[in-house]
């Protein structure tokens, strides 16, 4: 069942980092058209930039889970290189309670701040007065979706952790 879901959370997570570098062409693009467009027609653009920065906040929630699930986050390995594979292993563990706690209060707390500038109708102050609630509400989703990452590390237990050795892992 868990072998099942994990399939399942596995192929999600590779669409959805997809959809992440559908972003990334995506701001791309748009900026690309905003400076051709300041410099050749003289005629710039006002959503461009805030578009950019609403796509910058899904960019950092839609990805995290496959980020996490495939160790390409930023680390630190200064100590744990050091340590033997069983407690490189255990520590990997603690630190993924530590990450589905977090992520839990992060869900729980963007979820009331979502929530509170939909039922207030808060909006942003820029150009395009574009409402805060879409953009918001991909925090607690991603945090939602990270934390099930973290939870099927932690029911994979040591065997979804290898151990680290000097050079490798990380950027």
């Amino acid at each position: 069942m868990l072998q099942t879901l994990s399939l399942a959370f596995d192929k999600a997570n590779r669409v959805l980092s997809a959809v992440a570098a559908a972003f990334v062409v995506v701001m791309t693009v748009s900026v690309l058209y905003d400076v051709f467009a300041r410099l050749i027609f003289r005629a710039p653009t006002i959503w461009v930039i805030d578009m950019n920065e609403y796509l910058l906040v899904y960019l950092t929630f839609v990805p995290a889970a496959w980020i996490l699930m495939n160790d390409h986050h930023v680390k630190v390995e200064l100590v744990t290189v050091r340590l033997k594979a069983p407690t490189q292993r255990r520590l990997r563990v603690v630190t993924d309670v530590f990450g589905l706690i977090y992520c839990v209060v992060l869900t729980w707390q963007g979820w009331v701040v979502a929530w509170h500038a939909l039922e207030n109708g808060y909006r942003f102050s820029t150009a395009l007065n574009f409402p805060k609630f879409p953009v918001l509400i991909i925090i607690p989703i991603g945090a939602a979706w990270l934390a099930l990452g973290f939870l099927f590390r932690i029911l994979a237990g040591e065997r979804a952790h290898t151990e680290i050795t000097p050079g490798e892992g990380g950027l």
